[in-house]
């Protein structure tokens, strides 16, 4: 178990709130080490109280955004100190159930779950009975619709392994008790049949009939008529298929918003890896979404010039970029010689590309995504990913002109929310530049340094963070920074 979880159970238990974990309790070893969420029913006269042991050990809400949120449902997340995992309460204070998609029925029947429970270690659970009733009933209802039928496809091997745990004999027997009790528009005849069919399992035209049944004798519990259920179910599935089909995330994000989060430093300090390692763990959870300021991707505007760059590069290689910034501003600069037109062109370029890409990562944030930048523009002009005209000798008025178009651009971007500042030895970076399938020339690799040391951002938090250590120690301090900016 998760000390966090651990410690929060225990509060709850110590306090007496009234709760239970109530349902797909086959799986609460995986939910107690943070596997999945932790699906607490709280009794509704308790709520304050939790929510208060629940600020106290430093849980933050979040919320479901651009997605139709369930009624007496919360998100609350913490970081586990021990682990870096996040773990995720997800609170109910009704049973609000039914289709996957539309969430179709509010069943009174949380007495009955939070007065008939039994202890798995620590942890309060319903009676094997009335959480067989809540599963019967939303899985028979689930087959009653072609897109609820397509989900359970996908879900089979572990809707198996569930019956085989929770559909017992004597659960059965418990259930015939409880029923005429909570719901007393079923029978126990009809609980028999759905029972049985989904236990042996019988034929999917068999489920099918007895979930209509189910179906028509829960309609006084239904939030929506049924053509309106039909409509929400399937704007919902189209939502997920787009999600699916366009690579991004339906997920949660904090109550507080989204967030840019800048990764910088020089070369080999580990910005690819530990971006890896971020997006992979707060992409559990939240929707995230990773860009490359240093290399932003061709607009409408720059798409031409961008195919021709390979050319120009060739038919040009004194104007690249890593050679003219080492060329002007490293200890050999020219006294007086201004900078190369297509140099100052391409800088232009890229200032407008960086303001397209993070621009947009900025609107993405403000609904909801955490957004991790490779490389963000600084306030020093010169600086990596930053301007690179402003302080060059500019001799004409193109080349004026060229360096205050820049300067607009970059003006134009939006800060970051908080800054990533990795850092390392210089002859770390050297030994790992040398180590990479793909290196860059010892004395580029020693200038970038050199000017990745004193980065500035104004008004933007900074941390800056030793890469030289071991990774699980880099990772979790980044956790740790992030997760009190969030």
């Amino acid at each position: 178990m998760l000390p966090t979880i651990q410690t929060l159970i225990e509060r709850l238990n110590d306090e007496g709130i009234r709760y239970c974990h109530w349902k797909s309790n086959w799986t609460l070893p995986v939910t107690l080490m943070g596997g999945t969420d932790l699906d607490l029913l709280i009794h509704r006269q308790d709520a304050r109280r939790f929510r208060d042991i629940l600020t106290q050990l430093r849980f933050e809400p979040s919320i479901e955004a651009g997605v139709r949120t369930i009624p007496s449902t919360e998100h609350h997340m913490a970081l586990d100190g021990s682990t870096g995992a996040i773990v995720h309460v997800h609170a109910y204070y009704r049973i609000i159930t039914g289709e996957s998609l539309a969430k179709n029925y509010r069943l009174p029947v949380e007495e009955m779950l939070l007065s008939n429970t039994r202890r798995e270690g620590i942890v309060e659970v319903p009676a094997m009975g009335a959480e067989l009733i809540i599963f019967v009933l939303r899985m028979m209802v689930k087959h009653t619709t072609a897109i609820e039928l397509t989900l359970l496809l996908r879900q089979s091997p572990q809707l198996r392994r569930e019956v085989a745990w929770l559909l017992t004999d004597d659960a059965l027997e418990e259930a015939v008790k409880l029923l005429p009790v909570w719901l007393p528009t079923l029978d126990d005849r009809l609980l028999h049949e759905a029972f049985e069919a989904l236990r042996a399992p019988a034929p999917v035209w068999r489920r099918v009939v007895v979930g209509y049944r189910i179906r028509h004798r829960l309609r006084t519990y239904a939030r929506r008529n049924l053509l309106r259920a039909r409509a929400v179910g399937a704007t919902e599935f189209v939502g997920v298929v787009s999600h699916r089909l366009t690579g991004s995330s339906k997920k949660l994000t904090p109550a507080g918003g989204g967030g840019v989060i800048a990764f910088v430093g020089s070369e080999a300090t580990g910005k690819s890896t530990i971006l890896d390692q971020m997006q992979d763990w707060l992409g559990e959870t939240y929707t995230v979404r990773r860009i490359h300021a240093g290399k932003p991707p061709a607009t409408s505007l720059t798409f031409v010039p961008h195919v021709l760059l390979p050319t120009l590069r060739a038919l040009f290689p004194d104007q690249r970029s890593t050679r003219v910034e080492t060329r002007y501003q490293g200890t050999d600069r020219p006294a007086r010689q201004t900078f190369p037109l297509l140099f100052g062109i391409r800088s232009v370029m890229l200032a407008y590309e960086r303001r397209a890409l993070l621009t947009h990562a900025f609107a993405r944030s403000a609904d909801g995504t955490i957004v991790l930048s490779d490389r963000y523009p600084s306030s020093r002009s010169g600086a990596p990913d930053s301007p690179q005209l402003g302080h060059l000798p500019a001799r004409d008025g193109l080349r004026r002109r060229l360096a205050a178009m820049e300067a607009r651009l970059y003006d134009d971007i939006p800060p970051p929310d908080l800054v990533i500042h990795l850092t390392a030895p210089l002859d770390v970076t050297l030994a790992r530049n040398a180590a990479r399938d793909k290196t860059e020339p010892e004395r580029y690799v020693r200038f970038r340094h050199s000017l990745s040391s004193d980065l500035e951002f104004d008004g933007v938090p900074v941390h800056r963070v030793s890469s030289d250590r071991p990774l699980e120690a880099v990772v979790r301090e980044v956790k740790e920074t992030i997760w009190a900016t969030l």
